[in-house]
């Protein structure tokens, strides 16, 4: 169990890797909307869902700014502000989350954001500003070595880290293990 108290969930990039993070959320929350740059895919997951009428699918690029706060607005004045944020935006869209975070200067409530983010960034920590109503979490996601080998993560094995991270609340998390740092695949 999550967070039966939360009541709207915003998933960036929850069509792929994180796809399972938005069934279970969709399972305990009252509300998930998911962004995701193509419809067949987030169609695809509504289908899945236990409760599809829950399931607020926003097909948006994030990589256009003005078109993702358009959105957002649109999408937050219709549902109201999220309780809980996952990020998972490429860094080939420098300025998504800094809209997303924007944006949420207007909840009315504490929320938590939790970014997800690559291994390599544990050496960059960059200095993302959030106001004082956020509880800001990264978590990192790492590699796996077995049997004296090392692969990524798989979808599964990320999706469980960042619901873990979820329910522990960790101010960091890693999904797997970062060291050897020279062991990565």
């Amino acid at each position: 169990m999550i967070n039966q108290n939360m009541k709207h969930v915003l998933i960036i990039g929850g069509t792929g890797m994180l796809q399972k993070v938005c069934l279970n959320l969709n399972n305990e929350s009252s509300l998930v909307s998911v962004i995701g740059r193509r419809q067949s895919r987030l169609n695809s997951l509504a289908k899945k869902c236990s409760h599809p009428e829950n399931m607020n699918t926003i097909s948006v690029d994030y990589h256009n700014d003005d078109q993702l706060k358009k959105t957002l607005k649109s999408s937050f004045h219709k549902y109201g502000y999220p309780h809980l944020i996952i990020s998972w935006i490429h860094s080939s869209a420098p300025y998504a989350l800094d809209i997303v975070i924007d944006l949420m200067q207007q909840s009315p409530y504490t929320w938590r954001l939790f970014h997800v983010q690559s291994s390599a960034s544990v050496f960059k920590k960059e200095n993302t500003s959030v106001p004082a109503t956020c509880l800001y979490r990264r978590v990192y996601l790492g590699f796996v070595i077995e049997n004296n080998r090392s692969r990524w993560l798989t979808h599964d094995e990320i999706s469980e880290g960042v619901i873990d991270a979820i329910i522990t609340d960790r101010l960091e998390t890693t999904v797997g293990t970062l060291e050897p740092w020279d062991k990565r695949p």
